[in-house]
């Protein structure tokens, strides 16, 4: 019999690929759009890891162009293992190391390894929007804990507590997070893990912006609970891949092989190029020095955000964020329906957001701003523009 299996509709189209056709739909028509709502980087990878990748492509080899193991070059693995021991002092071989085609190949991988139809997975409220419709396809329940940005949204131990059960197959944790920019505490973290071992569940911790931090320090959570974390990392902010597709997760010894499997099925093996770049950047003396000076331009960007929102749109509630690409912005005081904004302020005033209905069931009037792609005077006059629309409303 012809038809498609129920579990699709759990899918839908990401939101921010929509608001993408839309901008280009308007650059078509030659409307200029300042873009605050992509959490693509704006500086490109150090100009002598690019350069050394350009030799590899003139010589006469397969080297960039074929297959590779499915789990990832084996000196991949063994460069991303000693950056994990220089950022954060993990002891985790190659071996526990999956290379995948970019974060989501991660997350996907990672959530059909552990998830059966039924499994209950505590998430936060707000949390990235990539993770229910995945959770939804593979039939698990979805438990939100809210966090409150008057908590500079960190997730309260008694709320977690209060939200876990026997039932519990997992707590995914993002950190620094997307969409609020808030870093975990270690009250939290302990929090976490804790409820972990006692309740007996998985803690898949999403840590895509763990170099991207302003104020205080990544708390790895592997190295609290190393024997139940799983990482889901992207090569897509560091070192600004985004397009080539690469990312990886680690994890304890027994879970690796399934998850290895499972990208294998997808897609045979992560992009080849991809990893020639990144075992060049990792072990480059360039690696350290372009993580400073990108931290720094995003802070100063992050700032020139948050002094513009305080000037242009004086009833804005939103936390300064420790970590990450964005700000995550409560507009309560002046609309009811973040959703409706965001399509307005695109279509009349030339400026993508992310409505904040798509993190949250709770704060539907917010936008998610990112502040690293456009410079600091188009950053500016796009959130004057808010201010302006805010007005008219």
């Amino acid at each position: 019999m012809r038809g498609f299996s129920p579990r699709i509709g759990a899918l839908r189209e990401s939101p921010t690929r929509k608001i993408d056709e839309l901008r280009e739909k308007l650059r078509r028509e030659n409307r200029d759009v300042i873009l605050l709502s992509t959490g693509q980087p704006s500086i490109p990878p150090p100009r002598e890891v690019r350069e050394a990748l350009g030799e590899l492509l003139k010589v006469d080899t397969m080297e960039l162009y074929g297959y590779t193991p499915s789990q990832g070059i084996y000196e991949v693995r063994q460069a991303i293992s000693e950056d994990l021991r220089r950022l954060g002092g993990l002891e985790v071989p190659p071996e526990q190391i999956v290379l995948t085609a970019g974060g989501q190949a991660a997350m996907f991988s990672t959530l059909a390894t552990l998830i059966e139809p039924g499994d209950e997975v505590v998430v936060t409220d707000p949390t990235y929007f990539g993770y229910r419709p995945l959770l939804e396809y593979f039939g698990a329940v979805v438990k939100p804990v809210r966090t409150r940005l008057e908590d500079g949204f960190q997730p309260n131990p008694e709320a977690l507590k209060d939200s876990v059960s026997r039932k519990t197959k997992a707590l995914i944790l993002v950190s620094p997070d997307n969409p609020t920019g808030r870093t975990l505490k270690e009250e939290a973290a302990k929090a976490v893990v804790d409820l972990a071992e006692d309740y007996d569940f998985w803690i898949i911790t999403d840590e895509a912006y763990k170099t991207l931090i302003y104020e205080g320090s990544h708390i790895y959570l592997y190295k609290l609970a190393p024997d139940r974390t799983i990482s889901i990392n992207t090569f897509s902010k560091d070192p600004a891949i985004p397009g080539w597709r690469l990312g990886y997760v680690y994890g304890p010894p027994e879970v690796m092989p399934k998850v290895k499997l499972v990208n294998e099925e997808m897609v045979y093996c992560p992009p080849s190029f991809a990893q020639r770049l990144v075992a060049i950047y990792l072990r480059s003396e360039a690696r350290m020095r372009y993580i400073r000076e990108v931290v720094e331009i995003y802070r100063q960007k992050r700032d020139v955000a948050v002094a513009a929102l305080r000037k242009y749109v004086p009833e804005a509630r939103f936390i300064v964020p420790a970590g990450s690409m964005f700000i995550f912005v409560d507009l309560s005081r002046y609309i009811s329906d973040g959703e409706s904004f965001a399509r307005e302020l695109l279509e009349r005033y030339g400026v993508a957001v992310v409505p904040g209905s798509y993190f949250s069931e709770i704060y539907r009037a917010a936008v998610r701003i990112s502040f690293v792609t456009e410079p600091p005077h188009r950053l500016e006059e796009g959130i004057r523009r808010i201010g302006e629309a805010l007005r008219a409303s």
